[in-house]
């Protein structure tokens, strides 16, 4: 770690948000200030830097990691001003942090060293090449890390949290209390929560269970929360086909279950994007 700018940090809630200077990350960190502005949190940016090294073509050795470790730095001091002027800041604390290596392992390590709460990263409206990367981070992230990971779309706006939608295949969790943050979100903000379950033709949990993990999850986030089910073998189409058919979603919550789950979110193709992969953040609560 190269650089490490902090002051007066108390005993709060920390909040990590991955930024690589883009607009996605900008978007992603007013969506984070917006979501617990007067909450008085401590934010850290993070920016990493994977070392690299090339020749030029005079036969120079030259270090890109140099070159992209002060272009970081330069970049960190810029986005810690940006962000400081914002009215969403206020009453905030705010680190930036410079890190050397692969994105993930990065994040995992500063998780441990700052004791961080939850991870806020962005995602990109581009297309290609760049959005098989950000959206490999992000996927990576989400599968990886063992705290909440709020993943931001770039199209995402934040105006206020009315309506969460927890999509879940009613499969027992092994740690129900993981919904504590998801319940804390609901209650602060006052919000409504639908749970959801797309219904296939075949299915790995009996209808008994199903039943039974329902009832218990209802009874743990109370009494208002509500179910609804929708059919469909493929569950990303089922969840986007729900939201299409409401369109009153503002945060969908997810417990990570499969490996490849997360990967084919973020790379469906421009004609079958999810409607939260362009505009409605995602919220993923790790179950172990």
């Amino acid at each position: 770690m190269l650089e490490n700018d902090k002051s007066h940090i108390m005993e709060k809630r920390t909040v990590l948000i991955a930024t690589d200077f883009s607009e996605a990350s900008r978007n992603a960190i007013r969506y984070g200030l917006g979501l617990y502005q007067g909450r008085g949190y401590h934010y850290i940016l993070l920016n990493t830097v994977e070392p690299n090294t090339a020749s030029s073509n005079a036969g120079m050795i030259v270090n890109v990691s140099e070159i992209m470790a002060k272009d970081s730095l330069e970049g960190l001091k810029k986005e810690k001003a940006w962000v400081e002027s914002l009215p969403e800041n206020e009453g905030n604390t705010l680190e930036t942090v410079q890190m050397f290596g692969e994105f993930v392992s990065c994040v995992r390590q500063i998780i441990k060293d700052k004791n961080i709460d939850m991870v806020i990263i962005g995602t990109t409206g581009a297309s290609g090449l760049k959005e098989f990367f950000v959206g490999s981070n992000a996927a990576s992230v989400i599968q990886e890390i063992s705290i909440p990971v709020l993943t931001v779309p770039f199209q995402a706006d934040f105006n206020s949290i009315k309506n969460i939608l927890y999509a879940t295949d009613l499969k027992k969790l092994k740690n129900r209390s993981i919904l504590d943050f998801l319940k804390n979100l609901m209650e602060r903000r006052g919000a409504s929560m639908t749970l959801l379950n797309v219904v296939k033709t075949q299915s790995k949990v009996s209808a008994s269970d199903k039943e039974e993990e329902k009832q218990a999850l209802l009874d743990y986030l109370g009494s208002e929360v509500g179910f609804e089910t929708v059919s469909n073998e493929d569950t990303v189409e089922g969840i986007n086909a729900y939201i299409e058919e409401r369109g009153n979603v503002d945060i969908i919550a997810m417990v990570p279950r499969k490996k490849n789950f997360f990967e084919k979110i973020f790379s469906k193709s421009i004609a079958k994007k999810v409607a939260y992969h362009s505009r409605i953040p995602m919220l993923t609560l790790q179950d172990g």
